[in-house]
């Protein structure tokens, strides 16, 4: 298993961490002091510079929303590390949005390793993706879209720049010029903030309909 970095929950193996976080997504944090660095500095070296890091933490933060979402699914089984996992989701992620003619050749220099000690190892069969998330069942669907309008009736710009975002498919420069955040990460801050306020909101309207 690769090295754990010190944190407060360091004591922790991914597979305990997996149980945690399907009682409190708050886990979801420690997974992200863990990961992220790795994961971003594989990124990077998957483009080559073709995009720019608040990007590429965008699409780390849609890796960690894909975790969560299998983990609470009920029938995630983690065959690799969580480091291995996350940089299987976002290459996968990379490929779809950049295609295979954009990316770096040499990255494969780190690929389909059983090693998980190397923290930029990744497994091409996994394949997990917010596309696949998204086709949910009809119950789901509902969930999801009575929470957005009771976010929309609410009021603010979550429901908004998710729209846009999500239907309107604006960029993350978009929204910046939109809602005149300072800057990128801003934006990108927000974007996750709002995901996470919906998502808590479709939850509570899933257990309604149940």
């Amino acid at each position: 298993m690769p090295k754990i970095i010190s944190t407060k929950f360091g004591h922790l193996s991914d597979q305990e961490l997996v149980q945690l976080i399907k009682e409190d997504q708050e886990y979801l944090g420690e997974v992200y002091k863990r990961c992220k660095s790795y994961s971003v500095q594989f990124m990077r070296k998957m483009t080559n510079g073709a995009i720019n890091d608040y990007e590429l933490d965008d699409v780390f933060h849609d890796s960690i929303l894909v975790l969560y979402e299998k983990i609470v699914g009920g029938n995630f089984e983690l065959t690799a590390c969580l480091q291995t996992y996350l940089n299987s989701v976002c290459r996968f992620q990379l490929l779809n949005k950049l295609g295979k003619e954009k990316l770096n050749s040499d990255y494969d220099d780190y690929s389909d390793s059983d090693d998980d000690e190397n923290p930029m190892s990744y497994k091409s069969t996994i394949t997990d993706s917010l596309d696949e998330i998204e086709d949910v069942k009809e119950s789901q669907f509902s969930a999801i879209e009575i929470a957005l309008n009771k976010m929309k009736d609410a009021g603010g710009h979550c429901y908004e720049l998710l729209s846009l975002f999500w239907y309107h498919k604006k960029s993350m420069d978009d929204l910046v010029e939109i809602f005149g955040h300072k800057n990128d990460r801003s934006a990108i801050t927000q974007k996750y903030k709002c995901q996470e306020r919906l998502r808590k909101l479709a939850y509570n309207e899933l257990n309604n309909l149940k």
